[in-house]
């Protein structure tokens, strides 16, 4: 059964500042009427402050919304030996807390957002596939005794495309791998977001809603940041100019979205991701109802 719910990404900004507690950020999303949570570690450290899982368990019990998933950022790309070691190390510290946690789900990178744009060929890609195969099934095989799935988004400008992503999680043979679909990370690397969603809707174990306003390279709206996915415009691998917008107000079909994922046989859970500039509240609230009504609409 899908369940309609808010990443605790789209308000981190005030964890971060100070302005929200992680607790009472989780407070103010389930209240917006999110069916289920994503938990995102910016702004605080499960693994590092483990005081801080009782209360997150103990809101979500009372509020009666469950955490039914955590992403990590996570790179095992152009590293030392000794770098590699250490990051395995720290994923399973995650996924040790994620078990703990009684989490289902844990969203793991494989490749570093901010890497050179010159290392995100399809010749590089190729070249270091058999690592990241043999390292998301590391994962899922320490992952897979204490009951949790091990998903792969689409994030960033080189584990992203549909042709890429598709060929990851082809090539890992755990039945506990799967897809976090994001709509909005697709055009990172220039893929057709409404034309993404049909061709890897069949993979999904959970969805990133988001939406962006899109602008052509040679239309420079001003203030564009390279890395910078928050509160700015930034581009794609090819020159696009991108910049997160409330869902529903950007340049993306979500209805068209939405209509692929409701009627595909998708039964997970949706998450709301809001990225756009506005206040984060207010942009998160406005995304959530628009989310909710337009799985109605369609």
């Amino acid at each position: 059964m899908i369940r309609l719910g808010i990443s605790i990404y789209g308000v981190s900004r005030k964890i971060r500042t100070g302005e929200l507690s992680p607790i009472e950020a989780f407070e103010k999303i389930c209240n917006m009427g999110a069916e289920v949570v994503e938990l995102v570690p910016f702004g605080f450290n499960l693994v590092e402050t483990p005081e801080l899982r009782k209360p997150f368990k103990e809101a979500s019990a009372r509020l009666g919304v469950p955490i039914g998933n955590y992403s990590l950022n996570a790179n095992f790309l152009m590293l030392t030996p000794e770098q590699y070691s250490a990051e395995i190390c720290r994923v399973k510290k995650h996924i040790d807390m994620v078990s703990d946690m009684e989490i289902p789900t844990i969203r793991v990178d494989s490749a570093a957002f901010s890497r050179p744009m010159s290392e995100n060929t399809i010749e590089k890609f190729e070249e270091e596939l058999p690592l990241i195969v043999e390292t998301y099934e590391t994962l899922c095989d320490y992952a897979k005794p204490l009951g949790i799935t091990v998903l792969l988004e689409n994030h960033g400008f080189h584990a992203n495309g549909s042709e890429r992503v598709r060929q990851i999680l082809t090539s890992v043979k755990r039945d506990n791998f799967g897809h976090q679909l994001d709509v909005g990370n697709y055009t990172c690397v220039d893929d057709i977001p409404e034309i993404a969603a049909k061709k890897m809707i069949k993979f999904a174990k959970t969805i990133h809603m988001k939406d962006f306003y899109l602008r052509p390279a040679h239309r420079d709206p001003g203030g564009a940041v390279e890395f910078s996915c928050e509160n700015s415009w930034f581009r794609s691998v090819n020159g696009t100019f991108l910049r997160g917008s409330i869902l529903a107000q950007g340049d993306i079909d979500i209805w068209d979205v939405m209509k692929t994922v409701k009627y595909s046989g998708f039964d997970g859970d949706i998450y709301l991701e809001y990225e756009g500039m506005e206040e984060c509240e207010y942009g998160t609230h406005v995304s959530f109802a628009n989310m909710k009504r337009i799985f109605g609409e369609v």
